[in-house]
């Protein structure tokens, strides 16, 4: 493969873990706790410059699955798939969105009690005083702290359903071989 590509070899016990995890049998010797379309995400989240690289995925199955029918329509079953994952995080980013703006609302709402407050223990003890002081500036900062979380919702916390999108793009467009190269134990 020419090196804008990215090559990833599964190892599958069944073709039905490319998409289920599969059962761990310490009698197998199987100790892969996670489904292929996982370990495939993982493989593309631990390189850099995946979003430019083409993707292939070489799964490795036993020979006794190479005249499976999933093995052959393999393709429009990643492609359904990709595409319930791709709605079910596009959703999330919605309901992300719809709760950080209510949490704004909320937060900002909270920033003029607390600055009000402020303002009231100023006027009534002063901001000579430590006592004074303390209360001020820490119903400030407690106002700030209240947009904390708010604006975490709406800056920061879609990235990784909106990495899952793209990463769920790539698998859906990426070139898939099957390799038939061990027996079951």
């Amino acid at each position: 493969m020419s090196g804008t590509a990215n090559e990833i070899h599964l190892h599958l016990s069944d073709v039905k873990n490319f998409f289920q995890v599969p059962e761990i049998d310490p009698f197998e010797g199987d100790d892969l706790d996670v489904s292929g379309v996982a370990q495939l995400m993982d493989a593309l989240k631990a390189q850099s410059g995946w979003k430019k690289k083409t993707l292939c995925a070489i799964v490795h199955l036993p020979r006794e699955d190479a005249f499976d029918s999933r093995v052959s329509n393999m393709t429009k079953y990643i492609e359904r798939y990709c595409d319930k994952n791709i709605q079910y995080n596009r959703r999330k980013i919605t309901e992300l969105r719809l709760e950080g703006r209510h949490a704004l609302r909320m937060g900002t709402l909270f920033l003029f009690v607390c600055l009000g407050l402020s303002a009231a223990t100023e006027a009534v003890v002063g901001a000579e005083s430590l006592l004074g002081r303390v209360l001020v500036e820490g119903f400030i900062i407690a106002g700030w702290v209240g947009l904390w979380h708010p604006l975490e919702l709406l800056l920061y916390a879609w990235w990784p359903n909106a990495q899952d999108i793209r990463l769920y793009e790539k698998i859906k467009s990426m070139r898939l071989d099957f390799a038939f190269d061990h027996e079951l134990a």
